[in-house]
């Protein structure tokens, strides 16, 4: 009865909702009396099977930095736990596939026990194509697959691999300006030039309890932190953090998995008891020297948010207290490390962490904050000044999703209708850099979006549902004008 109702539950959410009536109705009829002839009883074994009830469904959607083409990862029709890359012009023309899993890595192998538990901190079960990343010029998606590194060129089409090793390459990326490729190979950062295929090695002493480059357990568990190093806009730094695990407690833990349990003694961070000692440096490229960044005087505080100003001539840290009740900003001189606190954030409970600073070309940034007891976004100065409220009302900024330097405007997401708090949707409004003003809803009411737009903020990517409508994903232009289908 209950694997049955089960079954019956699956099957509505994956259904239209008129055939999911039909589909619950027979079931529960099914449950509670004999099945009349030809009706058919969707079991679990086929939830998981192939190819997926729910279609060919588009994930990880992002536009290109100049918003002309979009990518995004699928499922293969022959194993739904395997992703391809996807990409689609954002004019005329059909989409296609641009990194074939099984076709590069036929055979995929072991992770290793660094990369599980990322991608198990990230959410991330799938394998294939898990995860990509534009250069800031629109010029190259670059793909981890199978522990080696993929380089996608946008004109053309070519599938470059940079790394055939044992060793699993980890957290890769383009620079910014796309002449160069970097990721955590053996716990160590590494570059490799583009130009020359050459690799040069950042670090070299990564070993045992001391990694570089590489998040943290509780920045990747608890405070929404993936990776362990930024680039500078102008390539010349690389902002890394160092991490020295030897102080952290050892316990055992239970690892259960499908062929039974295991007790597995592991480096974990008790409350009240020492964390992993986290140290941030910037290596300068061209010289190859590098400082200690100056987080302060007490090392027990966590790494929250590192981002470089659009020039590349100031690293801006979130330095969190170890009570989490205070966070504070830092200017930092890559050049030197030298630091300073140019604005701070406190409460009596917790500050809770987000991904909304946004440094501007003109200087200026954006940061949001809950001290009014609503999340909105705020603008400030280089100095950390702040200049004006962007949003403010009885309804939280769900997150900052874009900016038009050009035009002045701020997207962001809310669960918001008329000024007040409406938990049951989420729309992408429009606000001002020049003004605090009432926000534009962007995007329809009466159901949840979710909006992810490209680097100037005049396209964006819109994913919809609601109670009547299975998600889809569409192409839009920043006044909310539908282009172009992704995923109908």
């Amino acid at each position: 009865m209950r694997n049955l109702l089960l079954a019956s539950t699956l099957f509505v959410a994956t259904l239209s909702p008129f055939t999911a009536a039909m589909a619950q109705e027979a079931s529960v009829t099914a449950a509670t009396a004999q099945a009349p002839a030809g009706s058919a009883i969707l079991t679990p074994e086929r939830v998981f099977a192939n190819p997926s009830l729910a279609g060919p469904v588009a994930k990880g959607v992002t536009l290109s930095p100049d918003g002309e083409l979009v990518a995004f990862l699928r499922s293969r029709e022959d194993d739904v736990d395997v992703q391809d890359l996807w990409a689609a012009p954002t004019g005329e023309g059909e989409p296609f596939k641009l990194i074939d899993a099984r076709a590069l890595v036929p055979d995929a192998g072991e992770l290793s026990e660094a990369e599980k538990a990322r991608r198990e901190r990230m959410r991330i079960s799938q394998r294939g194509v898990v995860e990509y990343s534009w250069d800031d010029q629109g010029r190259y998606i670059l793909a981890p697959l199978e522990g080696d590194i993929f380089l996608a060129a946008r004109e053309g089409g070519q599938v470059r691999r940079l790394t055939e090793t044992e060793a699993d390459e980890i957290d890769a990326k383009v620079s910014p300006k796309g002449n160069f490729v970097s990721y955590v190979r053996d716990q160590d950062l590494v570059v490799y030039d583009l130009a020359s295929n050459t690799e040069t090695a950042i670090t070299a002493d990564g070993d045992g309890l001391k990694t570089w480059a590489t998040a943290e357990f509780i920045a990747q568990e608890e405070l929404d932190r993936d990776t362990g190093y930024w680039w500078s806009p102008t390539e010349r730094y690389i902002a890394l953090q160092h991490t020295d695990e030897s102080t952290v407690d050892i316990i055992p833990r239970l690892d259960i998995t499908g062929g039974g349990a295991t007790t597995v003694a592991q480096r974990y961070p008790r409350a009240g008891r020492p964390n992993a000692v986290v140290e941030l440096y910037v290596h300068d490229r061209e010289s190859g020297q590098r400082v200690k960044v100056d987080l302060g005087a007490n090392a027990d505080i966590y790494l929250a948010r590192v981002n470089w100003s659009s020039d590349g001539g100031v690293l801006y840290v979130q330095r969190l207290s170890r009570d989490q009740k205070t966070l504070d900003l830092l200017s930092v001189d890559p050049a030197t490390g030298a630091s300073r606190v140019i604005a701070s954030q406190r409460s009596d409970a917790w500050v809770p962490l987000n991904n909304d600073f946004r440094a501007l070309e003109d200087g200026t940034f954006i940061w949001s904050s809950e001290e009014t007891g609503w999340k909105h976004l705020y603008l400030y100065n280089r100095d950390g000044r702040r200049i004006r409220a962007i949003t403010s009302g009885r309804y939280p900024v769900k997150g900052l999703s874009g900016v038009n330097a050009q035009t002045g405007e701020v997207f962001f997401t809310a669960s918001m209708r008329d000024g007040r708090e409406l938990p049951i949707e989420q729309q992408l409004f429009r606000a001002s850099l020049r003004r605090t003003m009432t926000p534009v809803a962007v995007t329809s009411a009466g159901g949840w979006w979710g909006a992810s737009m490209n680097k100037t903020g005049t396209a964006f990517v819109g994913t919809y549902t609601d109670l009547n409508t299975p998600s889809q994903s569409a192409l839009y232009r920043a006044d909310g004008t539908r282009i172009r289908w992704i995923e109908e």
